[in-house]
């Protein structure tokens, strides 16, 4: 049991789509009927922490760019040009192939890798894509030319493709399976929580989203769950002996009913008896930040989190919001293969904005969360649009 979770979170922790407690109990589950869920629970754990600890030790010395950098680009790129490109798409083929369809009102073929082709990758083995037609094949259009402009982008991205040319064949990408994890996905306890007291956590207000709520390990908590509390969402901590608070998150900081504030890593200190933590220190490089794609509200996010969060979205019906320490705002939204980048201005009853490049959306991100303005109209060919 020991080695079949160890593989079980090693992989996971490799894939990078994961939070750390989610992995934990998708281990219980994996493991349902070896032991009784506290003893897996417990054992996954004691091994999720090594494993996050040695694939941020690894990451650290990839290169700038990597293999998964390149498959993401060209998936990207394929995506604006028509071809609906989706990364761990559905649990395996059949599923995909039936579910991809919804993905797109306008496009003219899909390419996509499923769970088991990315569980398989990311243990060291090749990468194989499903491709093919969305709709009944118009003039002159083939799964194999689909096949072949998918090809195509993955070679000019650099990957290695190994494919017959057959529309029978899945197309292989021979590639170093190398994602990288940032902010809350990087996230991670050295040790068992369960031996902190247990908070029993209430949601008063807001749509918290998943892994928030219920009895949660205090150590857990704190680390975990309160740094990236959605904003507009407010919890009720109480303790085992009976004490309670109401807390908040306001950007960088935790915040309670009477005002005491803490940083947003150091929550439980607001249960003590003291003013919290006076002038917290203030995070350099963050963003507060809505992903139309994840469903989890809008939440804190370093800036290299933001620009993985906008170089995977899809470039149909996907937007991006993110909001500075003052409160400036840069929002996009892919628009038929094209990034609409903006700034809404309240005054003038208008946004501010233009057609731009990812590297445009990535630079304005990069001056809002690192010089706190917005400098979206300092872009050439910035229109007003009224509302």
């Amino acid at each position: 049991m020991i080695t079949e979770a160890r593989q079980h979170i090693v992989n996971h922790v490799a894939r990078g789509r994961r939070d750390c407690a989610t992995i934990v109990e998708d281990t219980v589950e994996y493991l349902h009927g070896e032991a009784e869920p506290a003893q897996i629970r417990a054992l996954a754990w004691g091994l999720v922490g090594p494993a996050f600890e040695a694939h941020l030790a690894a990451q650290a010395g990839w290169p700038e760019r990597t293999d998964n950098d390149r498959l993401t680009d060209a998936f990207q790129a394929l995506d604006r040009a028509g071809i609906v490109a989706r990364e761990e798409f559905s649990c395996c083929q059949n599923c995909g192939v039936a579910e991809i369809g919804g993905e797109s009102e306008s496009g003219r073929g899909y390419v996509f890798y499923h769970w088991q082709d990315a569980e398989r990758a990311a243990d060291g083995g090749t990468l194989y894509l499903a491709y093919g037609l969305i709709k009944p094949a118009a003039e002159g259009a083939s799964a194999v030319r689909i096949g072949q402009e998918v090809a195509a982008a993955l070679r000019a991205e650099g990957l290695e493709v190994v494919w017959d040319g057959s529309a029978g064949q899945r197309i292989n990408v021979r590639m170093t399976w190398a994602r990288r994890r940032h902010g809350r996905l990087a996230a991670y306890l050295a040790e068992d929580p369960a031996g902190s007291p247990a908070i029993e956590v209430e949601v008063i207000s807001g749509k918290a989203g998943p892994g928030v709520g219920g009895v949660t390990p205090a150590l857990q908590l704190e680390r975990l769950v309160l740094p990236w509390l959605p904003d507009e969402v407010t919890v009720r901590l109480t303790t085992p002996d009976g004490r309670a608070i109401e807390v908040h998150r306001e950007f960088d900081r935790l915040v309670d009913a009477d005002g005491r504030q803490t940083g947003r890593f150091a929550g439980l200190s607001l249960l003590g008896e003291g003013e919290g933590e006076g002038d917290v220190i203030p995070e350099d490089g963050l963003l507060s930040v809505l992903v139309s794609t994840t469903g989890l509200g809008c939440r804190p996010m370093t800036l290299p989190e933001t620009f993985a969060a906008l170089r995977g979205l899809p470039c149909t019906r996907s937007w991006l919001s993110a909001v500075g320490r003052s409160g400036g705002c840069v929002q996009m939204v892919w628009e038929e293969g094209r990034l609409w980048l903006e700034t809404p201005d309240v005054e003038a009853a208008a946004s501010f904005g233009k057609y731009a490049t990812v590297a445009e959306a990535e630079s304005m991100l990069a001056v809002l969360a690192e010089e706190d303005r917005v400098a979206v109209r300092d872009l050439a060919g910035v229109i007003a649009k009224p509302w």
